[in-house]
C-alpha cells in the first residue's frame, strides 16, 4: 500500500500545476546555501508569487537588513534555478510564526555583540520554572529575575549604578553616564 502510495505522490508532483510547488522546495535547498548560518535561523522562505520571492524573518530589523542584501540574493538564487528566475525577494517580519532559535554558544573567534546581554533568568532541563497563573506570579518572577540579574552586575564608577560589563569595557562607565559626558562637551 505504501509503495502505491508513494508511486502516486510521485505521478501527482510531475503534474504541470505542481511546478511552482518544486520550485519553491528548490528555492528552499537553495536558501540555505546562498545565506549565512547566521541568516538561515531568522529566516524562511515562505512561499513564490509572481516570481516574488517571500522571506519570512524573525525581526522588522533582519527584514531591513536583508533587504539591502535583496539584489544579491536574487543574483545567487538564479544562478542555480533551472526554472524561470526570480524577480525579486521582499522580507516579512509580520509572517514569521516560528520563533527563531539562537546558537547556544558564539564561536571562539566571534567578539560578543554590544548587545549581547545574559539571559536573567537561566533555566534547565533539571530545574524547569514552575508555570504561571496569572500575570502578577508572571511579573513577580520577572522582577526576581532582573533584580538576580542587576546584582551579578559591576557598578559605574561614576554613578554607581549596576552595568553591564559590555559597557564598562566599551566607555568604562553606564551609557547613561557616558552621554551625559558627550551632551555637555557639545
Amino acid at each position: 500500500m505504501l509503495s502505491s502510495l508513494d508511486h502516486l505522490l510521485k505521478l501527482l508532483e510531475q503534474e504541470p500545476h505542481w511546478e511552482e510547488y518544486h520550485r519553491y522546495i528548490t528555492v528552499c535547498q537553495l536558501w540555505e546555501t546562498v545565506v549565512s548560518d547566521k541568516v538561515v535561523l531568522h529566516s524562511k522562505p515562505l512561499f513564490i508569487q509572481n516570481n516574488i520571492l517571500w522571506v519570512g524573518v524573525s525581526s522588522a530589523a533582519w527584514a531591513q537588513q536583508l533587504s539591502f542584501q535583496g539584489h544579491s540574493l536574487v543574483k545567487k538564487l538564479n544562478n542555480q534555478l533551472s526554472s524561470s528566475p526570480l524577480l525579486k525577494i521582499r522580507f516579512s517580519a509580520a509572517q514569521w510564526s516560528a520563533p527563531p532559535s539562537y546558537p547556544q554558544q558564539p564561536s571562539q573567534n566571534t567578539p560578543p555583540s554590544f548587545f549581547a546581554y545574559p539571559d536573567p533568568i537561566e533555566t534547565s532541563p533539571k530545574n524547569p520554572l514552575p508555570p504561571l497563573n496569572t500575570p502578577e506570579e508572571a511579573f513577580k518572577r520577572w522582577n526576581q529575575g532582573i533584580q538576580q540579574y542587576l546584582k551579578s552586575l559591576p557598578l559605574c564608577p561614576q554613578c554607581h549604578c549596576a552595568t553591564p560589563s559590555v559597557e564598562l569595557d566599551r566607555w568604562s562607565k553606564c551609557y547613561l553616564c557616558i552621554t551625559e559626558d558627550w551632551r555637555t562637551k557639545s
